[in-house]
Formats: C-alpha cells, sequence, structure tokens
C-alpha cells in the first residue's frame, strides 16, 4: 500500500533504527482497514439460495462427502505478522477460508511488494477501504514522529 509523508531523511533513519514500535503502532489502522475490506466485501460475496444449500447438502451427505461452510461464512481477519528483516514489513489477513475465494493482505512495506490478485469481491471492497488504510497509516507515522523525535 502506497502512502505518500513528507519526512526528513534523518527521521526515516530513526524510523527504521526504532522498527518494531513503529509497526506495533501501524497495527490498529491496517486492523481497521482489513476489517472495513471484509465487511465491504460480505455484501459483495456470492450467495446461493438456501434450497440449493439443502439439496447440495444432501447429495454430499449421500455420497459420504462433507461440502465446505458457505462462502459468506467462512469469512476471517488475522495478523499481525512481521517481517523484522530485509524487507521491514507489518501485516494483517482478511478474506475466506474456502476453495472459491482466499486471502488478501495489507500492511505497511520498507521494500518491494509481492502482488497476487484476490477475487473480484475483494477486490472491490479492498480499493474502497484502501484510502481508509492510507490515512490511517499517515496519521500513525506524523504522530509517532512527533511524540518520539519532536525538536
Amino acid at each position: 500500500m502506497p502512502v505518500r509523508v513528507r519526512l526528513d531523511a534523518n527521521k526515516i533513519a530513526a524510523l527504521r533504527r526504532n522498527s518494531r514500535q513503529v509497526l506495533r503502532k501501524l497495527d490498529a489502522p491496517i486492523h481497521a482497514a482489513m476489517r472495513q475490506t471484509l465487511d465491504f466485501s460480505s455484501f459483495l460475496v456470492p450467495r446461493s439460495p438456501p434450497w440449493e444449500r439443502a439439496m447440495a447438502e444432501e447429495a454430499a451427505r449421500d455420497a459420504g462427502e462433507q461440502l465446505p461452510p458457505p462462502l459468506a461464512d467462512s469469512g476471517f481477519v488475522s495478523g499481525p505478522e512481521y517481517n523484522l528483516g530485509r524487507p521491514l514489513s507489518t501485516s494483517w489477513t482478511a478474506g475466506y477460508e474456502h476453495p472459491e475465494a482466499g486471502p488478501i493482505h495489507e500492511g505497511f512495506h520498507w521494500g518491494a511488494q509481492v502482488v497476487n490478485p484476490p477475487p473480484h469481491f475483494l477486490k472491490k471492497a479492498f480499493r474502497r477501504s484502501r484510502s481508509v488504510a492510507r490515512k490511517g497509516v499517515a496519521q500513525t507515522l506524523a504522530a509517532y514522529l512527533k511524540q518520539h523525535f519532536s525538536r
């Protein structure tokens, strides 16, 4: 998630020296963005009528198989995951534990990013919450710098 924040090089170096505290501070806005992404996507998830699910469960029971839970009921948010090596990063994951979908990651990374396209309903919801995440990260970084490095 690219964020433009105007800072001088000395403050960026100070952020890198205190990377653990900075990454922990960034958890709140990134978690809020992922929660909002999952909330938005829940309205866009394809749903089958209840009678189709009942018929599919009956057929699976007759065949001795077990159906995965409905896509809309398998949503999750997990994290944070820290990478304190190179590149420094913190990330959260939201998505659906279902064969037809998957997770989407959001985080703050110092370094190259990896792109893996998510399902369309997560992608659409993610676009809506990305600006919230950018603003939250920018505000958190500015507040951290002001608190710890004010002169």
